[in-house]
């Protein structure tokens, strides 16, 4: 049981990460990502909403789950005898560490070249099998900012719904639990939406409690250490 392929495709479905770990297709992984660009293209095109499209499909041979984020859109393919329930928890930390990761050649728009991402393919053999309490710890020690950091934090504190309506536009739910910050927020919302986060966390836990959580947010963010297989 586990994660048996990870994809990252751009906007427009091409990819620029790709581990297919195991399939009993057997085909060229190339084919097997044009596949299914080309299906969640054509499903969003049906739809005629080009932020919706399919969130999982059940092949014969395997699962698949859909999900996008930062204009990217994540793949994750799945034995067809395992429940995709179990498996979704491992793909949304998953994605949240690929971002983390290569934050710097996503944001200047470096990914014309896979070998850039080549170092993932460690990282994900690694922790395809992990349990989600572990990818959680690893989440929390991966993080490109204080916001980020904190937010990693605190979805252990609130129901990431509740994180989120502090700035929809900026902050998107990634599953059930984790909170990812869009990558062009701005230096003021920044600041305000750690505020914010700082003024709830006290009306709750009390005086220090945030504090005590930047301090640790602040160790992880000057360390990269943990981020890496």
């Amino acid at each position: 049981m586990g994660l048996n392929g990870f994809i990252v495709m751009d906007a427009g479905g091409i990819p620029i990460y790709c581990n297919v770990h195991y399939t009993k297709l057997a085909v060229d992984t190339t084919l097997i990502t044009g596949f299914l660009s080309a299906v969640q293209t054509f499903s969003k095109q049906i739809i005629a909403d080009a932020g919706a499209g399919i969130s999982e499909m059940t092949l014969h041979s395997m699962k698949i789950l859909y999900r996008c984020l930062e204009n990217y859109n994540f793949i994750g393919i799945v034995d067809p005898s395992d429940s995709i329930k179990t498996i979704e928890p491992t793909m949304e930390h998953l994605i949240c560490i690929f971002l983390a990761k290569y934050r710097k050649h996503l944001n200047s728009g470096q990914i014309q070249e896979m070998s850039r991402f080549s170092s993932f393919d460690l990282f994900f053999e690694k922790w395809r099998l992990a349990k989600e309490k572990d990818l959680q710890k690893v989440v929390e020690h991966s993080s490109p900012t204080m916001l980020q950091g904190t937010l990693n934090k605190l979805v252990n504190y609130f129901p990431s719904p509740d994180l989120v309506k502090i700035n929809p536009e900026r902050l998107k739910n990634i599953g059930k639990k984790l909170v990812w910050v869009d990558s062009r927020i701005e230096p003021g919302e920044e600041e305000r939406i750690l505020t914010e986060l700082k003024r709830k966390t006290e009306i709750v836990y009390g005086p220090g409690t945030f504090e005590s959580l930047q301090r640790e947010v602040k160790k992880s963010v000057e360390s990269d250490s943990l981020i890496n297989p």
